[in-house]
């Protein structure tokens, strides 16, 4: 009996700590802990984002460990597929695991998000996500605080949606996101826990470019201000600032639960990225907890198109496109001769095929007719061959005079444009005109068109690469457009068209705002 007393004390002094412990616990907030996804999966904190953050088409997977508790790592795993749409959609498809220290949420997450363009500086993006998880209690060390009243402690399927919006007006953009808008327990048939309160986001930003070469090509600065509610809970608000080149990126951050945050990354062939990121909770409330740590990788599967290369996009002399070359003599003849060879072949298939079928007095027969259309086929062959140096003169002709015409129609083009730019330099005000070495067109169209100064990244006089060109802007999440000039019979394609030539150089020389990094210039249509 006496030696078992201090055991029995023991155990007493233990289960009273533990129950202490547990009790001064800090409790974990249900919702996600997404608000440090500024660009890879940040799908998951505005579905919108979709369109211009979550670098499509690639595969990203973002992993947090919560304050670095002991067996629960990691709290939250999120990888999730990407996938721009023709025109101005994007969709992604996920999968998620939360430890939300109560629930351990394990599903999926699918994604959808689209852009209505009302003007050139305005538009409105509209997008959703919707979750289905497996949700059931956490083990009991994870518990933080007093359970709710809950009538099922089983494994249960919950559905849920979170719509999103955001006017983006030129850099600046507003969203709201709905984050359990629709919050559904499907294997109980009610609401989730029964709660009709919600998750509402709000944020604010402002995209900063920054010109830059080298490693700061296709700068930019992106302070984001957020505001979260969350039901029976404090209200969280904070901000981040993403500094991001096309090869390294660094961020800041500040949550008022979570603490101060601080992470870079870098982008490796142009297609490979993974960065790092640290927390530290500074409330009095997270006293003694460890560090946050999130990790987060993507692969990008598209690559950069060069078409504009082939088209002859970068001459400066004219912006004429180069035409595909006239073709080989060789060429013409074997196209004469192909017809040829498929009729001689089907011959001698169907005559192997009703040989067979044939009597040997037949075959005989047969074999005659073959001596006569041997030499039918020298008479042929003959004329064949007439007919090939025909076409060989003819061709070697038309492209002698293909040849002479496109000099012809340069020179004058040349002589064109060179007229246009002396008018139009002219013409231009001394605030407006071009610098030394500034590739510039002025010019007043016939056609219906705003005037303005228009940043031009290519001219067509080919329907099919000009179609070509147009998708792959597209697929790389950029909003082109295009006029067409009646007098020149080409497609000019711009990203965006000002007032000004100052803001039309600032968007030029920053690279679309580090969107676009191959060669641009200024086009500018003037009122009669």
């Amino acid at each position: 009996m006496h030696a078992s007393a201090p055991k029995l004390l023991i155990i007493l002094c233990a289960l009273l700590i533990s129950r202490f412990v547990i009790a001064q616990a800090v409790p974990l907030p249900p919702d996600l802990r997404q608000y440090n996804l500024t660009q890879f999966n940040s799908s998951l904190f505005n579905p919108t984002f979709a369109l211009d953050r979550n670098n499509p088409q690639s595969l990203s997977l973002w992993t947090r460990w919560q304050w670095q508790q002991i067996d629960a790592d990691p709290t939250t795993v999120y990888v999730n597929y990407s996938h721009k749409l023709r025109g101005n959609g994007a969709f992604g498809v996920g999968f998620l695991q939360q430890n939300t220290g109560v629930f351990l949420q394990t599903g999926g997450v699918l994604n959808y998000a689209y852009k209505l363009d009302i003007n050139q500086d305005l538009y409105i993006a509209l997008g959703i996500n919707i979750s289905g998880f497996q949700q059931e209690l956490a083990d009991n060390r994870f518990q933080q605080g007093p359970l709710p009243s809950l009538t099922n402690t089983g494994p249960t399927f919950v559905v849920q949606a979170a719509p999103g919006i955001q006017l983006g007006y030129r850099n600046l953009r507003l969203g709201f996101v709905g984050e359990n808008l629709l919050d559904y327990n499907v294997t109980n048939g009610q609401k989730n826990n029964g709660s009709n309160k919600k998750i509402l986001i709000g944020h604010l930003s402002y995209e900063f470019p920054i010109a830059g070469a080298g490693i700061l090509e296709g700068a930019y600065l992106r302070p984001m201000a957020y505001a979260k509610s969350l039901p029976n809970l404090d209200t969280q608000y904070g901000m981040n600032a993403l500094f991001a080149t096309k090869k390294l990126w660094v961020q800041a951050g500040y949550h008022n639960f979570y603490g101060v945050s601080g992470g870079v990354g870098g982008t490796f062939f142009n297609k490979f990225s993974i960065g790092a990121l640290i927390e530290v909770g500074t409330s009095t409330d997270l006293n003694g907890k460890e560090p946050t740590f999130e990790i987060i990788t993507s692969y990008r599967f598209s690559v950069p198109d060069t078409r504009n290369k082939i088209v002859g996009f970068e001459t400066e002399e004219t912006e004429e496109t180069v035409e595909a070359p006239a073709p080989a003599v060789e060429e013409v003849a074997e196209e004469l001769e192909l017809p040829v060879k498929k009729v001689v072949e089907a011959k001698e298939e169907t005559a192997i095929t009703k040989e067979k079928k044939l009597s040997r007095k037949e075959q005989k027969a047969l074999v005659l007719a073959r001596e006569q259309e041997k030499l039918d086929s020298l008479e042929q062959e003959k004329r064949k061959q007439a007919a090939i140096a025909l076409a060989k003169k003819k061709a070697e002709e038309a492209a002698e005079e293909m040849r002479i015409k496109e000099l012809t129609r340069k020179k004058d083009s040349l002589e064109a444009v060179a007229k246009e730019r002396e008018i139009a330099l002219k013409e231009v005000p001394a605030a407006e005109q071009p610098k030394k070495g500034e590739r510039f067109e002025e010019a007043v169209l016939t056609e219906d068109i705003r005037p303005g100064y228009y940043l031009i990244v290519n001219v067509f006089g080919t329907q099919r690469y000009y179609n070509s060109f147009m998708k792959s802007l597209a697929e790389k999440g950029l909003n082109p457009k295009s006029f067409y000039r009646t007098e020149k019979k080409h497609n000019y394609v711009y990203l965006e068209r000002y007032d000004t030539m100052q803001e039309a150089r600032k968007a030029r020389d920053s690279k679309f705002f580090g969107k676009y990094t191959e060669s641009i210039w200024i086009f500018r249509v003037k009122s009669e």
